[in-house]
């Protein structure tokens, strides 16, 4: 069995979360995998996908722009490949910084 790790040169940016939505921003890179690192003490979310995003904190509407991150974990989410994509950070409560790679694997 094959396993793809993230490479040691991903390109990574620091998103601060609050508890309003950040600005919609493009990822770092172009590649199939998204790493996200919450550094923060409380849940953050994230919405990521073509054009402008806004991250949403879940209510009892499932919705795609609140894709969870625990307090201190990471996450590595598949992402297509072909085209540059925006993200949109949110805290549950408090502040975060949030650590952004794209690179190929997991």
């Amino acid at each position: 069995m094959k396993i793809d790790l993230f490479s040691g040169q991903s390109l990574t940016r620091v998103i601060a979360a609050t508890t309003t939505a950040s600005a919609s921003v493009q990822l770092p890179a172009i590649g199939n995998s998204l790493r996200i690192a919450n550094e923060g003490a409380a849940a953050v979310y994230i919405s990521v996908g073509t054009g402008a995003q806004v991250a949403t904190v879940p209510s009892t509407t499932a919705a795609a722009t609140c894709s969870p991150v625990l307090a201190g974990q990471d996450v590595v989410f598949s992402i297509p490949a072909d085209s540059r994509l925006n993200i949109s950070v949110i805290a549950a409560t408090g502040t975060a910084n949030v650590n952004v790679s794209v690179g190929e694997g997991s």
